[in-house]
Parts: C-alpha cells; structure tokens; sequence
C-alpha cells in the first residue's frame, strides 16, 4: 500500500513539473519569435526625433552631429552620427535609450 501511495505521488509530481516545462518552453519560444523579427526604417527629420533621443545623442556623443534619423517598425529610432571621420549607427527607444551601438557596415575596420 505504502508503495502504491509512493508511485502516485511520484507520478502526481512528475505529471506538474511537465506542465511548468511546458508553460517555460512556449515563454522562451514567445521571446525568441519577438527577438527574430525584422524591423525595417523608414527615414524622417531630425526635428521629427523624440526630446528625449536627440537628448541623450548630444550627452553621450557630444560633439557628433546627427546625419540621418530613422523610425523603425518597432517604434525605436535608428540615428547615423558622424564625427571627423568617426561614423556610428545608434538604435535608441523613444525615451533615448541606447540600446545597440555599431559602426555602419561599409566603414567598419577590418581585423586581421
């Protein structure tokens, strides 16, 4: 009896951890879909950019000038700055914060 009692316990416990792995799976499947889909730009005017972008370009890249600015289908702000010769491309969120920094492809330096 006691080892009835014991397996179906056992099978009670395995029976819910299945479902929790389960409910984590279709989580992480949920995040990866939304981390996979593409934005794509569409070009604006640098006065059409948030305060709070064009804020946080001139604190944290002071002396670069904003070249070209682009709304994405994500509701973030793609901006090309420029400096000299130093070129980046930023992708902030509409309360300006960075969130990915690169330099744009053709300008990037080689690495041997």
């Amino acid at each position: 009896m006691k080892k009835v009692l014991f397996l179906s316990a056992v099978a009670l416990m395995l029976g819910l951890a299945q479902t929790q792995v389960t409910e984590a799976a279709k989580v992480q499947e949920t995040v990866i879909s939304n981390q996979l889909q593409d934005v794509t730009y569409q070009e604006i005017t640098n006065d059409k950019l948030p305060e709070a972008v064009t804020k946080a370009v001139a604190k944290d890249y002071k002396d670069f000038k904003i070249d070209h600015s682009f709304l994405g289908s994500d509701g973030n702000y793609k901006v090309e700055i420029s400096k000299g010769t130093l070129k980046y491309e930023l992708i902030l969120s509409e309360k300006g914060e960075v969130i990915k920094v690169e330099q744009p492809a053709n300008k990037k330096k080689e690495q041997y």
